[in-house]
């Protein structure tokens, strides 16, 4: 299961999804849908550059607690599904996403093993 976003599949397949579907393994996305200009700092400001017609420079992203509540609990809810369907599963997530998870899967006494990978993770160069 992989953070995109939900017309991933439709859009651009991930690297993630392509090698599943190669290698048999079933892939579903975990993502709830679009930021909104309320997720991140841009230079403009976004609510400006809609305004000015101009792309903004993303600045930073932010955390928001109600917003990433609801997407860590639908995270967690479709990955304890496909755990007791399938097993295991390998869930990819963005790092802040991981600590929230691997924290509230360990409250639920369910073993996780984290991965923070520091670079891109390129397993086919054709692929990217």
């Amino acid at each position: 299961m992989e953070e995109t976003h939900p017309d991933q599949e439709k859009l651009c397949p991930s690297i993630a999804s392509r090698l599943a579907k190669k290698m048999g393994v079933p892939w579903d996305t975990l993502g709830m849908g679009e930021l909104g200009p309320e997720d991140f700092l841009g230079d403009p400001p976004p609510q400006e550059a809609v305004r000015r017609n101009v792309k903004p420079y993303l600045l930073a992203g932010i955390y928001r607690l109600d917003a990433h509540n609801l997407r860590e609990e639908k995270m967690r809810a479709n990955l304890k599904d496909a755990l007791k369907q399938f097993g295991n599963v390998l869930g990819i997530v963005g790092f802040v996403h991981l600590g929230v998870l691997a924290r509230l899967f360990e409250a639920d006494k369910i073993p996780v093993t984290a991965l923070l990978f520091t670079g891109p993770l390129i397993v086919d160069e054709t692929m990217s």
